[in-house]
């Protein structure tokens, strides 16, 4: 059987897919139905705003994709599976075609759930002011981008392990952990300094610690801001996201963009690396 059609009748015929479809749905749906409330009680909600609730709230299915991507990379913890596919296709074909689906898949799914909330909330919500899409496009090339580092952090935690769920605890464990670990060390440094009346939107640029964690790949995710951006947020020369505003600079994370495009071939050459290596 080819290994493309084999690993989508996988994913379609097991509880991955539509678990995938189901929390991507939810976060349009809880999107628009937490920004109605919010427009009956303080009216003129936009929908520029259900887009940025729509974005937060589709972390949940993030992290459920995370979760479902590196158990399958971890192909080697069953042993039945692992000696199937390797002896019909080589490790690449294997990597490669999992990798491929599933992110497309995610992709798919997240701009899917995405032009949904906005047809919706034009419908519902303020358009007075409309979005801007050169923003817009540009937002979505740096989340393509950020995707990258995703594949490459995935890729490699996946390959230190061979067992499926030590992988996904590895994986969460950075991609949660570093940004706890992050926020309270910079909250005892401001302590310390005596500086903890500083606004939380400042504390990057105040606390060593918070410039240092700029260069965290994953800060490269705080540029979705840029897919809401609107008309009048462009003239302002400022953008709003949730309650945090930001000076709307197209080099706006510029520092995470530089590590995730040398961090990202590093990360997925030793999980290459590992994976060869490896014997059935």
């Amino acid at each position: 059987m080819n290994l493309w059609k084999m690993e989508l009748i996988h994913l379609y015929r097991s509880w991955r897919g539509w678990t995938l479809i189901g929390f991507y749905l939810l976060a349009s749906i809880l999107a628009v139905v937490i920004g109605i409330f919010i427009d009956r009680a303080y009216a003129n909600f936009s929908h520029a705003r259900a887009l940025d609730l729509y974005m937060t709230i589709s972390i949940v299915g993030l992290l459920v994709f995370v979760g479902i991507v590196v158990s399958s990379l971890a192909f080697d913890s069953n042993k039945d599976s692992s000696i199937f596919l390797r002896t019909r296709f080589t490790m690449k074909q294997i990597i490669l075609t999992k990798l491929v689906i599933y992110f497309s898949f995610s992709g798919i799914l997240f701009y899917s759930g995405f032009i949904l909330t906005l047809i919706i909330s034009m419908f519902l919500f303020d358009t007075s002011d409309p979005l801007n899409l050169n923003w817009v496009l540009w937002g979505i090339f740096l989340e393509l981008i950020s995707g990258f580092f995703y594949v490459s952090l995935m890729l490699f935690t996946s390959s230190i392990f061979r067992g499926s769920v030590a992988s996904v605890l590895l994986t969460l464990a950075v991609l949660i952990g570093i940004p706890i670990i992050g926020t309270t060390l910079i909250t005892v440094e401001l302590l310390m300094r005596g500086l903890m009346d500083t606004p939380p939107v400042e504390w990057e640029y105040v606390s060593y610690v918070g410039r240092t964690l700029l260069w965290w790949p994953a800060a490269l995710s705080d540029t979705q801001a840029f897919m809401s951006v609107t008309e009048s947020e462009v003239n302002s020369g400022m953008i709003s996201f949730f309650g945090q505003v930001f000076e709307l600079d197209a080099h706006f994370r510029y520092k995470p963009l530089i590590s995730t495009l040398i961090a990202s071939p590093i990360l997925a050459l030793l999980a290459w690396r590992r994976y060869s290596r490896r014997e059935i």
